[in-house]
C-alpha cells in the first residue's frame, strides 16, 4: 500500500506549510525537510511516516472550520497508521 497523488499533494503540502518556515525552530526544519526529501524522491521510510503521522495529529485540529480538509487529513492519517504497522 502507498499514498495516493492527492494524499502525497496533501501530506508534502502541509510539512511544506507548517514545518518549514523559519518560525519553526532548525531541528524541527530540518526533520521535515529531510521527509520532504524522500516524498518527493518517493523513498519513504520508517522515521518519515512517524514525522507524518506526528504532523497530521498535530494539525487535524486546525482544521475544525473546513471539514473536507479535516477528513482528508484524518484519511492520510489512517494510511499512515496502517503503514506504519505493516512496518513493525
Amino acid at each position: 500500500m502507498i499514498y495516493t497523488d492527492e494524499e502525497i499533494g496533501l501530506i508534502d503540502g502541509v510539512i511544506q506549510s507548517y514545518f518549514a518556515p523559519r518560525s519553526v525552530s532548525q531541528h524541527l526544519r530540518e526533520k521535515y525537510w529531510t521527509t520532504h526529501q524522500h516524498i518527493t524522491e518517493s523513498q519513504i521510510g520508517l522515521p518519515d511516516l512517524v514525522n507524518i503521522k506526528v504532523a497530521l495529529l498535530f494539525l487535524i485540529p486546525e482544521f475544525n472550520d473546513d471539514p473536507q480538509t479535516q477528513r482528508d487529513l484524518v484519511s492520510a492519517l489512517a494510511k499512515t497508521k496502517l503503514l506504519l504497522k505493516n512496518t513493525e
